[in-house]
C-alpha cells in the first residue's frame, strides 16, 4: 500500500523552513554590511569593517550551499508528494516537475541562484563592490523565487501577492537576519581585534548595536506592515473570524505565529529600551547575548510555523 506524503508532512515543512532561514539570513548578511557596519562609528571603524568583510563571505557561502541542498531535497519531496513515496525517481517524472509546471520554473530559479551565490561568495573577500552588488542581486532572485510556488502564485493578482511576500521577507531579513549575523559575525569580529583593554571590546559592541537599532526598527516596520496586509488579504484580519476558521483557515497556527511574534517584538523592545542604553559595560553585553538568544529562538519558531501555514489551504480553497 502506498504511504501518504504531502506538502504538510513534517519533512516537507522542515525543508521549507530551511529555505526560509537561508533567505532571511542571506538578506541579513547584506543588511548587516550595508546598513549596520557601514554606519558603525565606534573604535577602530575601518578594522571592524575589514574583520566583518573577512568573516561574512564564509557564512554567505555556507548559506548558499545549504540552500542548494535544501532545493534538491525539495525536488525529492515534491516528487513524493505528487507521485507517491512508493514511486521511484524517474527521468519522465522529474522532467514533468521541472519542465512542465510553474513549480519547476520557480525551482530552477531558486537552485541556480543558490549555486551562483556559492560561486560568488569566495570572491567577496576581495571587498569588490561589483561582487557584493552581484551577490545581493542574485540573493534577491533566490528570495523572490520562494513565494512563486506558494499561495502568492495562486492569488488573484500573483505579481502583487508575490511582491508583498518578497517585501515581507526583506523585512524579516533586514531585522532578524541581520540580528543573527550581528550575533555570529560582527560581535565575534569585534572581540577578535587586538585591543589594549577589555573595555574597548564592549565599546565596539555598543557601537554595533547602536548602528543596528535604526536598521532593526525600519525593517521591523516593513515586516509588520506587509504581514498585516497579507493577513487581511487572506484571512480578513490578523486572525480569521469564526466563519473563516470553519471554512478551513489555519486559525491555531496563525494564533501560534502571532504569539511567537509577540515574544520576538517584546525581546526587541527590551533590547532597545533597556539593554542598548547600558551598552559599554560588561554586564550589558551579557544581557544582550541572552535577550538576543530569546529573540532569535522565537523568530526561528515563527519560521517553522510559517512553513506549516504555507501548506495550509487559504479561506475559500
Amino acid at each position: 500500500m502506498e504511504s501518504y506524503f504531502g506538502v504538510e508532512s513534517p519533512a516537507f515543512v522542515a525543508i521549507r523552513a530551511v529555505l526560509s532561514i537561508c533567505s532571511i539570513c542571506l538578506l541579513g548578511a547584506f543588511a548587516l554590511r550595508w546598513a549596520v557596519v557601514a554606519r558603525y562609528v565606534g573604535p577602530d571603524a575601518e578594522g571592524m569593517r575589514a574583520a566583518v568583510d573577512e568573516r561574512l563571505p564564509r557564512w554567505i557561502d555556507w548559506l548558499g550551499i545549504t540552500a542548494v541542498a535544501a532545493s534538491v531535497a525539495r525536488l525529492i519531496a515534491q516528487h513524493a508528494a505528487v507521485f507517491g513515496t512508493d514511486v521511484a525517481l524517474s527521468r519522465d517524472a522529474v522532467a514533468t516537475l521541472l519542465f512542465r509546471s510553474g513549480w519547476g520554473k520557480a525551482w530552477w530559479v531558486a537552485t541556480l541562484a543558490a549555486v551562483t551565490i556559492t560561486w560568488i561568495a569566495p570572491r567577496l573577500r576581495q571587498r569588490s563592490g561589483v561582487a557584493w552588488v552581484a551577490a545581493a542581486a542574485v540573493t534577491l532572485l533566490f528570495v523572490a523565487s520562494q513565494p512563486w510556488s506558494g499561495h502568492p502564485a495562486a492569488a488573484d493578482v500573483p505579481w502583487l501577492a508575490t511582491s508583498i511576500q518578497l517585501l515581507h521577507l526583506i523585512g524579516a531579513g533586514g531585522w532578524l537576519g541581520s540580528l543573527a549575523l550581528l550575533t555570529v559575525v560582527a560581535i565575534p569580529a569585534a572581540k577578535s581585534l587586538e585591543v589594549a583593554e577589555s573595555r574597548s571590546v564592549d565599546a565596539r559592541i555598543a557601537g554595533l548595536v547602536r548602528a543596528f537599532s535604526p536598521t532593526a526598527l525600519a525593517f521591523a516596520a516593513l515586516l509588520a506592515t506587509t504581514g498585516t496586509v497579507t493577513a487581511w488579504r487572506h484571512l480578513g484580519g490578523l486572525l480569521p473570524s469564526r466563519g473563516v476558521a470553519q471554512s478551513g483557515a489555519p486559525r491555531p497556527a496563525a494564533a501560534l505565529k502571532l504569539g511567537f511574534l509577540s515574544i520576538v517584538l517584546a525581546a526587541g523592545v527590551y533590547n532597545w529600551r533597556r539593554v542598548r542604553p547600558a551598552l559599554g559595560e560588561p554586564h550589558a553585553t551579557v544581557r544582550l547575548r541572552r535577550s538576543s538568544l530569546v529573540e532569535l529562538t522565537a523568530a526561528l519558531l515563527v519560521v517553522v510555523v510559517t512553513a506549516v501555514l504555507v501548506a495550509s489551504p487559504m479561506p475559500g480553497e
